[in-house]
């Protein structure tokens, strides 16, 4: 408080009505901060217009935390009845009245007299919290063919929707602002712009490790694994309907081939292979996203391709990565082999990656799907044309080398009489 009156001094024809504005939020909720906030209010009420032709301009409650609050369907003392029986509010402690409050209004939050609950700015706050945490979602009013939540677009968000930007329109109290800077940290992962455009095999980290002695250790850990107690892992119900056919060509054998994100790249021909122990970030797509050499960490063994021919690694990095380009996909870390191949594709996804998303894939549909972090289910399909265009492409990287025609040997007739005896046979002098 000492550093507020300071600044306050400062502040030359200071309005004292300003000043509380910004000194409210401050305050500790409780019994002071409320009587405060009511006493501030009615003063306002009582008072006359603040500008010229009686125009008094829309402001939010004094002592409020938010500037604006989601419409509620239930009144407020119904959702704090739910709150407590869920455990989302701690058990309530009564609070002493302040001295002259109104004896006739009582708050079921802090249990005591001057305010009713409907009044209650503290509660109402602790309810916008819940809300916007997730919570109470069954308390929201919508209006319908509205989405549930949402805030009428303001002009300028309009310009920007046109322009193609997401930004949302500034904002001018310091409370406001310090809310928007919150919600940006929080989610900065999934609102960092993209940085640049991109358009079976065994191996690697999986199965135990990259050496002989760490493999043998993995493969003589499933026979003991049913003597130990593990944990039951859990993940949401993963179902395919016939409304994830999406391809144009539903009679197909195409490869599963999306567009992630990685590093802040938007990466696309990105191979989904259910076969290979390893992701593979190719060397030509590495250079292209202009990513520091020194991230690369050594790596000296070899992967083993189908054929069995063996290919030299330039290392390995750990990259973030989001399966999809959609904003409500999670992203995590994911280990990635660097090969120098020719290949038509920019990165391959195995086991290693999809088992880390607990993604689910399903061929017929050329969908994948994946549970977030919050428990719901993102979707992320394939394009086939793309699919197509580098199967091809494929291919015409290594044209048919021809057979090379084997000389016929020319043997003659008598070569292939069975019989021993080759000696000349006596032959009848005339016919019988």
């Amino acid at each position: 408080m000492d550093r507020y009156q300071k600044m306050v001094r400062r502040v030359k024809g200071l309005n004292v009505e300003l000043a509380l504005q910004y000194v409210m939020p401050a305050l500790r909720p409780g019994p002071f901060k409320d009587s405060e906030a009511k006493e501030t209010v009615e003063g306002k009420r009582s008072d006359g217009p603040t500008r010229p032709g009686g125009f008094r301009p829309r402001e939010a409650p004094w002592g409020a935390k938010f500037q604006q609050y989601t419409p509620l369907n239930a009144p407020p003392a119904r959702i704090l009845q739910e709150a407590l029986s869920v455990n989302l509010i701690p058990p309530l402690k009564k609070r002493p009245t302040p001295p002259g409050a109104d004896g006739n209004k009582h708050c079921l939050y802090h249990q005591n007299m001057g305010h009713t609950t409907e009044e209650c700015v503290t509660l109402r706050d602790q309810i916008e919290e819940l809300i916007r945490a997730g919570h109470l979602k069954q308390y929201v009013k919508t209006a319908p063919n509205e989405p549930p939540r949402g805030r009428p677009p303001s002009p300028d968000t309009r310009k920007d929707r046109d322009r193609g930007q997401s930004r949302q329109p500034r904002r001018l109290d310091n409370q406001s602002r310090y809310e928007e800077r919150r919600h940006r940290s929080r989610s900065r992962s999934r609102d960092r712009p993209i940085r640049g455009r991109n358009n079976t095999i065994s191996g690697g980290f999986a199965g135990g490790g990259p050496s002989s002695s760490a493999r043998k250790h993995h493969v003589r850990a499933l026979r003991s694994v049913n003597s130990v107690r593990t944990a039951r892992k859990s993940m949401p119900p993963i179902a395919f309907t016939d409304d994830d056919f999406h391809a144009p060509d539903l009679e197909q054998d195409d490869p599963m081939v999306i567009t992630a994100e990685i590093a802040r790249y938007e990466i696309g021909k990105v191979l989904v292979d259910q076969g290979s122990s390893a992701n593979i970030l190719y060397w030509k797509t590495f250079l292209q996203m202009d990513l520091s050499e020194e991230l690369i960490v050594s790596f000296h063994e070899q992967i083993v391709g189908f054929a069995g021919e063996r290919v030299d690694t330039r290392g390995y990095m750990v990259l973030r990565t989001r399966l999809g380009t959609g904003r409500d996909g999670d992203e995590k870390k994911v280990q990635y082999l660097l090969v120098d191949a020719n290949t038509s594709y920019n990165v391959l996804l195995g086991r290693p990656c999809l088992n880390s998303f607990g993604a689910i894939v399903s061929t017929p549909h050329l969908t994948l799907k994946y549970p977030n972090k919050r428990q719901r289910i993102v979707v992320v399909r394939a394009d086939q044309k793309t699919a197509r265009e580098c199967y091809a492409a494929g291919l015409r990287m290594y044209p048919r080398v021809p057979r090379a025609k084997v000389p016929r040997s020319e043997v003659a007739m008598t070569d292939l009489d069975p019989r021993i005896d080759t000696e000349d046979r006596m032959e009848p002098h005339e016919k019988l």
